[in-house]
């Protein structure tokens, strides 16, 4: 993932919060996984959002660890202290979703289609557009394939 499309991406997220009435606070450049363990923390506090982001991360798993932060801080769920239980596993499962929604808009998979008239659509199509890893890609195109949007 290029550098420019991280940071328009820490806009968008910066932006949607605030017009969420959540003013946010992201920072990633802290050694979150060294402290931690985990790649990325949501908090909020006073109806203010701080999302911090490991910053060991590669750039592309830092977009999707800031896009996964900012779906958790949108479900208002709290602080979820036990990861094994089914609220948790739920709250994953949906954040997840979102990441590849949110990171791939259909209009941009649309668009993929429109430059590829004679392909089918296929992952390497993700990752040459976006620098996308490819797991990463497969994932996204099963997802809008299981939403029923892409045949």
């Amino acid at each position: 993932m290029q550098n420019n499309r991280y940071e328009d991406l820490l806009i968008r997220v910066e932006d949607d919060l605030a017009n969420r009435g959540m003013p946010a606070t992201i920072l990633d450049t802290i050694p979150l996984k060294e402290n931690s363990g985990l790649a990325g923390v949501t908090s909020i506090k006073d109806g203010k959002v701080y999302i911090f982001v490991d910053r060991t991360l590669s750039t592309f798993e830092k977009a999707e660890t800031l896009v996964e932060e900012y779906f958790h801080a949108i479900s208002d769920l709290g602080d979820i202290m036990d990861y094994q239980s089914t609220r948790a596993h739920n709250n994953e499962v949906s954040a997840r979703e979102g990441v590849l929604s949110y990171m791939t808009s259909l209009d941009d998979i649309q668009r993929l289609i429109a430059q590829y008239p004679d392909e089918p659509l296929a992952p390497w199509m993700l990752v040459e557009a976006f620098g996308y890893p490819l797991d990463f890609a497969q994932d996204t195109l099963n997802y809008y394939q299981r939403s029923g949007e892409l045949a």
